[in-house]
């Protein structure tokens, strides 16, 4: 009988043969995709076993309970995905985390599908392990936010805009407006990409017969009408979404210039691994890298042109308006790293150079699953819990306590913007903070309709609020608890919560 390594071996070459087979490789990719998806799923439910749903994702879930044109901190295509989303799966940890992979995988699916129109099988193959190396595609984009929803839109949008500056069709002219307007609806540093994209067009020789054609005004137009109720909201709500973008600016022109250099620093160490993996494996001569700085092939020039403007175009922007960059924002800008580094013909990629890539990312990936469990623990023993950690814990609290006296669902959670967001998504319920202009009317609302305030105990500003809401009412319970979990056996941090059950107005008698 074959030994196990020989069976694995045996396994991962026939796995390899299709991925390099013209005629087997989509359906390969796909499964491969799927593995990854699934991979990543397992590694962060596993690794966030000793913390609840991330704030950034239960945001999204209290702004797809609402659907609106827009939010306080961001445009609403995010809370869109998330809502169509929860439609088809039920409100949980894990269904979010599957929405988080969905994401990725469906990305290096998009660019693994431009990178067929300029490489070889073996190269898409090639690039495709090299992603899957940069933390954007994994780590970083397993909490689902505003960031991650950029992903797949600025690889769909970059594809189509390539298409319509080659062909000049009307379809992916349209479809690269609209795919860019949606981008700027997910948020607004996709300002880089569209001023990118129109730069790199007026940049290119081709410029005359595609600004000559009816391309760039379609998409300009298309563009414009998919943002036209998100600017129709900005208007009549004063611009929430720019006064919040505008709080991170930098305080020092000294200070700005450190953020910045850091933002391209940053950058750099995002692709490293896949950089050294690439120039190790290939060894590329002096001539190839100057094929790969600056091609002669005009299609292949535009996508090294996109590829650098997406990532320096925002630094001397930075610079001039005093804005805070981080590099964390570059997460859907390297879609087309793979085609800079491997589309010239004096690179060849070899079955011996493609298997050590393959092997090492498939590796890497399955270490980091066996890894979870250890890196649950790590986080359970040497981070403190904040108290939106732990609202899983305090929901089931406070349902005890209101189903105790009502036979309703909790209405809506209000108090400390993060932990109420928090318990409110365990609660399936609405939230709104005490951070909010119109304090009033949610007092109204919830004495109105009944409503659960919570506040961490240690934090003195937020129980003030809380007891103002509170003052003069009779069906008040006020309630403080300490809630710990053990992970395998292990006691956890100890947080401490108080919070308010506000009955509803009883109904006015005939």
């Amino acid at each position: 009988m074959k030994s196990l390594t020989a069976r694995l071996r045996l396994g991962f070459e026939h796995w390899l043969d299709a991925l390099l087979d013209p005629r087997r490789q989509h359906r390969a990719v796909i499964w491969t995709l799927l593995a990854y998806g699934a991979i990543w799923t397992a590694y962060r439910t596993i690794a966030t076993l000793p913390r609840d749903i991330h704030a950034d994702v239960s945001e999204l879930y209290g702004w797809s309970r609402e659907l609106a044109f827009g939010y306080d901190k961001h445009p609403p295509f995010s809370a869109v995905v998330a809502k169509a989303w929860l439609t088809l799966f039920p409100v949980s940890d894990l269904s979010l985390h599957l929405l988080a992979t969905a994401n990725i995988a469906l990305t290096l699916y998009i660019a693994w599908r431009t990178m067929r129109r300029y490489l070889s099988p073996g190269k898409t193959v090639f690039g495709l392990a090299l992603l899957m190396l940069i933390p954007f595609f994994n780590f970083i984009a397993l909490k689902y936010n505003a960031n991650a929803v950029l992903l797949p839109l600025w690889a769909l949008t970059i594809d189509a805009f390539l298409r319509a500056y080659q062909q000049r069709q009307a379809i992916w002219a349209a479809a690269a407006g609209a795919l860019a307007g949606l981008s700027m609806l997910g948020k607004y540093w996709s300002a880089v990409l569209v001023a990118t994209l129109g730069l790199a067009a007026l940049a290119d020789p081709r410029r005359g017969q595609f600004f000559r054609s009816p391309a760039p005004w379609l998409m300009a137009a298309v563009g414009l009408l998919v943002l036209a109720p998100h600017l129709w909201w900005l208007v009549q709500h004063n611009f929430p979404t720019f006064a919040y973008a505008a709080a991170r600016g930098s305080a020092s022109t000294s200070e700005n210039i450190a953020v910045t250099a850091g933002y391209l620093l940053g950058n750099l160490g995002y692709i490293a691994v896949p950089l050294l993996a690439s120039f190790w494996l290939l060894r590329p001569s002096a001539a190839a890298l100057r094929d790969l700085a600056w091609p002669s092939d005009p299609d292949r020039r535009l996508v090294v042109l996109i590829q650098l403007m997406l990532i320096a175009l925002p630094a001397p922007a930075a610079l001039l308006l005093g804005a805070k960059i981080v590099p964390l924002w570059t997460m859907p800008a390297w879609t087309l790293l793979p085609i800079v580094l491997l589309a010239s013909p004096l690179i060849t990629v070899t079955r011996d150079a493609l298997r050590p890539l393959v092997a090492g990312t498939a590796l890497f990936t399955l270490a980091m699953l066996a890894a979870a469990p250890g890196v649950a623990l790590a986080i359970h023993l040497t981070n403190p819990p904040g108290s939106f950690e732990y609202a899983s814990l305090l929901a089931q609290r406070v349902e005890q306590q209101w189903q105790a006296r009502s036979n309703n669902a909790v209405p809506l959670v209000a108090g400390d913007t993060v932990l109420a967001a928090n318990t409110a998504f365990y609660l399936k319920t609405a939230t709104r903070s005490f951070d909010t202009r119109d304090l009033a009317a949610l007092t109204a609302t919830a004495r109105r309709q009944g409503a659960v305030l919570v506040c961490p105990a240690t934090d003195s500003g937020c129980i003030a609020t809380a007891e103002q809401i509170t003052a003069g009412q009779t069906e008040i319970v006020r309630s403080e608890v300490r809630l710990s979990r053990p992970l395998f056996g292990f006691a956890g941090g100890t947080v401490r919560d108080v919070f308010w059950l506000i009955a509803p107005a009883a109904p006015s008698q005939p």
